[in-house]
């Protein structure tokens, strides 16, 4: 029988991680990943014995600068099923967006827009055109995410994603590249 686990990064194991990191290769080719990269992290595990189905990230992104305001959130990153079609996938999103709600957080994550109806029927809300919008500045060089399509979110009481949207023309800048 599976159970869904939220472990830490800190204190994930260094099999629990390598796990994860051979599932993230295989689904991402991230450059090279370490475990300390990863302490602040809360993973969302789907296992059964000693196999992981189904993983996730929560990533805190704090402090993101908007319209004269600073909010903390959570990413949303890292979402794999190593078994496809069978809602391992879907239960994690469950857990994340739970997780969210009762911590009472806005979480953000970026999705390729092939995938977008997957995270709609999780329950996110996902916008296509505010990706360009997040920005990271490092020594006057601008970065943002060029891999992914669209933006998917679960808002939090701080209205986060709401206030984002009501200011079209501000960017978001961020404490750290768009990469979760």
């Amino acid at each position: 029988m599976s159970q869904l686990l939220l472990i830490k990064g800190s204190e994930l194991t260094e099999a629990e991680f390598h796990k994860i990191k051979h599932a993230w290769i295989r689904e991402f080719d991230p450059p090279d990943l370490t475990k300390e990269q990863f302490a602040n992290s809360l993973f969302f595990l789907l296992i059964e014995e000693e196999t992981i189905f189904a993983l996730g990230e929560l990533i805190p992104i704090e402090p993101i600068e908007f319209a004269g305001e600073l909010f903390n959130i959570l990413g949303i990153g890292g979402i794999v099923a190593n078994k496809k079609g069978r809602g391992y996938g879907k239960l994690i999103m469950q857990a994340i967006k739970d997780h969210l709600a009762a911590v009472d957080k806005t979480g953000v994550g970026f999705c390729e827009g092939r995938v977008k109806g997957f995270y709609e029927k999780c329950g996110f809300k996902v916008e296509i055109d505010l990706i360009e919008r997040f920005i990271y500045v490092e020594r006057e060089k601008s970065f943002r995410n060029t891999e992914d399509d669209c933006v998917l979110y679960w808002d939090g009481s701080d209205k986060f994603v709401e206030k984002v949207l009501s200011m079209p023309n501000d960017k978001l800048i961020l404490p750290r590249p768009p990469n979760w």
